[in-house]
């Protein structure tokens, strides 16, 4: 090899240049899909050649043709439509990584447990979930399962020359909308985002850490046993990217993409795999890489957070503020006049701006409403996303076209593929309607069904009676007014205190699912109703409502919130029917019914719990077969128990929500009453929306860059004082978090200035990082 590398040092040479900096950029932004940096508009190979000398070029070209099927030093990369073959001069070095590809088959289509809810005992659940109590039956419940968190980070080093090539050489037929190259400026943005978070959490906390990397082909396209290239982020040691067990786990996308089956097909060949995989890797496209995420392994915790590279924690930071065993995870929404989305199966966005957000956002919209009910949704917000996986996968198991056609599309901008989603705006709405649905499908089926699953006349009138708050039997009105809630804070964190479980610090709980339904509450109230980041406050009432009198009991007077007509909701013109006719009614085809029916019985229950809503504890599980699975789970995922879930449709129209079609297989078995269950059923989607302060910023110019980074300077420093001042006060106070210094940061690359303006952003930028994250991690090199 000494003649090759004397041949070859010139394009070596070049190529170093870009290794000590590479760009930390998240894959698939539409930086992501520019062309390609310096030799933009150019061939990889073309341009390298440009820089030898012409005998060299002769003899570099001779030795690759005899040499290049006789080592992985040197190879023929795929060929493009246009631009022919890629010549690749890169080896298994501390930058990349050589493996064999291998089929991993198809996703499995196991549902999978929670496991931090699994340490809670059925009394327990009853206890807190039932009646919103951490009582006797509660105490010294092992929460350590659901105090962790693994953090994960999407990157690209689009300076690689393999991953230029790769880019351009797989780039489609139909022209994409490029972006500068100024974009490519790095900042080493995934090093200092890994070190913030860490110096936030703490590594008894955030448990892992994984990157998800980019791989290239060798070959024309991938299949089993093609040698794959993958990225190595320059400052991560080479031992610790080989290995699963470290804190920072690196994935290369060709290692964990794996298609989704659908439910009434569930078996996958492997042919059938490897079509989809040739069609999918490898790929340039930050959303595809998030539709993918449901395959995680090698995770310790159940709990992810999803990090872009640019996004920094600027303050010390509790799990709560993301996600407690308690609540369920923390989805962090912007509910303003301008942040939510109308459903579209087709976005007309994608005409102009097929990379931007929006089409991926009201597409993933108009996925749910097909399952759950068409409505307008919030933003997501643009800071770090808490996500658990068993509920990623779920997602994926009920919707999997959806998140298998956003792979297809290798880059962000592509439209000669179906329509893309934005996968973690499905997956944190989708907790939310699956919360709803599991609420209501307790009421109607499990509570008023029942083993007969038929609702007579005599039984509606009886669900009515529950509604109106009258007796049995009782005669009610033809229409009742809902009024709103009146229930304990959201922020009322005394069950922290007895659970022992450390309080959130930056975050203030707008909405707990434990009061409802969140996204009815928007279409109620105006927003000077909703005080909570958009959500409205329900224990305000508890202090200004007055009593009212109704069928003799008395009752707290609060604003009317909606109204349930029994003749649309209940149907008693129909007479007798099934009990899952009615849920899908009031669920779903008419949705103001379940809304306004859950927002009753929550007013029902009191001012905690959901009692309400539950089968008594008599009542008995259907018999049901226990099936096996028909695609296993993984070696690495956790030891599977009874999953309470209901069907994993896309669709609720075909779907059977009878009481012994819609329990999965075997749960007669697990030897839980038929009310555990339905605890258990509705613990398994509890969320709380929050919100943390935060900033996201577009960096321009580099004098406003030097007086931001000041104005945040100054934010810490009186945050650092007034910690120091409040040392001494109680730590069991409700101070409420949420209101003080930006946690959150999001440094957006937008330079405009030339080459110096950029010089002088990117020392700006190394220097700040480097003041507030100095300390090394023990991965590095």
């Amino acid at each position: 090899m000494g003649l090759l590398s004397k041949l070859a040092r010139p394009v070596s040479d070049r190529y170093s240049s870009y290794l000590p900096l590479p760009t930390s950029s998240s894959r698939g932004s539409v930086s992501s899909q520019s062309g390609l940096g310096p030799a933009k508009q150019r061939g990889y190979l073309r341009t390298a050649l440009q820089h030898l000398p012409p005998l060299r070029i002769a003899l570099l070209l001779l030795a690759c043709f005899f040499l290049g099927n006789l080592t992985s030093d040197w190879f023929f990369g795929p060929k493009g439509d246009s631009n022919g073959a890629q010549v690749y001069l890169i080896g298994d070095d501390k930058y990349h990584r050589l493996f064999a590809d291998s089929n991993p088959g198809p996703a499995s289509r196991q549902a999978v447990p929670i496991r931090a809810y699994d340490a809670f005992s059925d009394a327990c659940v009853e206890e807190w979930i039932v009646s919103h109590t951490w009582g006797p039956a509660c105490q010294g419940t092992d929460l350590s399962e659901g105090l962790k968190i693994d953090g994960v980070w999407a990157w690209v080093n689009g300076s690689d020359p393999a991953q230029m090539a790769s880019r351009n050489a797989y780039r489609p037929a139909t022209a994409l909308k490029m972006d500068a190259a100024h974009r490519y400026a790095d900042h080493n943005e995934l090093l200092y985002s890994m070190r913030s978070s860490l110096a936030s959490l703490g590594s008894s906390s955030l448990r892992k850490m994984h990157i998800m990397a980019s791989a290239y082909p060798m070959g024309s396209m991938v299949g089993a046993g093609t040698k794959m290239i993958g990225q190595i982020p320059s400052w991560l040691r080479k031992d610790v990217a080989t290995s699963k067990t470290e804190q920072v786990v690196l994935h290369h996308d060709a290692e964990y993409y794996r298609p989704m089956p659908h439910h009434d097909r569930p078996d996958m060949s492997l042919e059938e795999v490897q079509q989809w995989r040739e069609r999918t890797i490898p790929s340039f496209n930050s959303l595809a890489v998030e539709s993918q995420l449901f395959n995680l392994e090698d995770n310790e915790s159940d709990q992810l957070v999803y990090y872009n590279d640019d996004f920094f924690t600027l303050l010390p930071s509790s799990v709560a503020d993301y996600t407690t065993p308690l609540f369920g995870p923390v989805l962090k929404t912007l509910a303003r006049v301008t942040s939510y989305y109308l459903p579209s199966e087709k976005p007309f966005q994608r005409l102009w701006n097929p990379a931007g957000e929006e089409v991926g956002i009201k597409r993933a919209a108009w996925i749910l409403g097909q399952r759950f009910s068409m409505r307008t949704l919030p933003y997501i917000t643009h800071h770090p996303r808490t996500l658990w996986l068993p509920l990623l996968k779920e997602a994926a198991q009920t919707f999997p076209d959806a998140f298998s056609d956003t792979t297809l599309a290798r880059f962000r901008a592509q439209k000669d593929v179906p329509y893309s989603i934005q996968g973690f705006f499905l997956a944190s709405w989708y907790i939310v309607e699956r919360h709803r649905e599991a609420l209501l499908w307790t009421w109607a089926v499990a509570k008023w069904g029942g083993a007969e699953g038929r609702l007579t006349e005599e039984v509606k009138d009886a669900m009515w009676a529950e509604l109106a708050g009258l007796d049995k039997g009782a005669s009610g009105p033809s229409s009742i007014d809902v009024r709103t809630p009146v229930r304990t804070s959201p922020d009322d964190m005394s069950a922290f205190g007895a659970a022992g479980v450390e309080r959130p610090r930056n975050t203030e709980y707008s909405f707990s699912s434990k009061d409802g339904h969140a996204l009815s509450y928007l279409g109620w109230q105006w927003f000077w109703d909703r005080p909570r980041h958009g959500f409205p406050d329900l224990s305000e009432a508890l202090d200004s409502a007055g009593e009212e009198d109704v069928g003799g009991r008395r009752r707290l007077d609060t604003p009317k919130l909606c109204s349930i007509s029994r003749s649309s909701c209940l149907a008693p013109s129909r007479g007798a029917e099934s009990a899952s006719d009615l849920f899908k009614r009031i669920a779903f085809e008419q949705s103001d019914c379940g809304d306004c029916i859950l927002a009753a019985l929550i007013g029902a229950s009191g001012t905690s719990g959901i009692e309400r809503f539950m089968p008594p504890s008599y009542a008995k599980m259907p018999a049901t077969e226990a099936i096996p699975a028909a695609s296993p789970p993984s070696s690495s995922s956790p030891p599977l128990k009874h999953v309470p879930h209901l069907p994993l449709t896309s669709s609720w129209r075909e779907t059977d929500f009878s009481l012994d079609k819609a329990l999965p297989a075997g749960a007669a078995q697990s030897g839980m009453s038929l009310r555990t269950w339905c605890a258990r059923l509705i613990q398994r989607y509890q969320y709380v929306l929050g919100s943390v302060p935060s900033d996201f910023y577009q960096v321009k110019k580099a004098h406003k860059l030097a007086d931001k980074l000041a104005q945040l300077d100054e934010q810490q420093q009186q945050q650092q004082t007034g910690a120091q001042d409040g040392e001494s006060a109680d730590a069991t106070s409700s101070a409420q978090p949420g209101a003080g210094a930006t946690t959150f940061l999001c440094l957006n690359d937008d330079i405009v200035e030339g080459e110096e303006g950029t010089r002088k952003i990117n020392t700006m930028l190394t220097s700040w990082f480097q003041s507030r994250w100095g300390e090394k991690m023990s991965v590095e090199v």
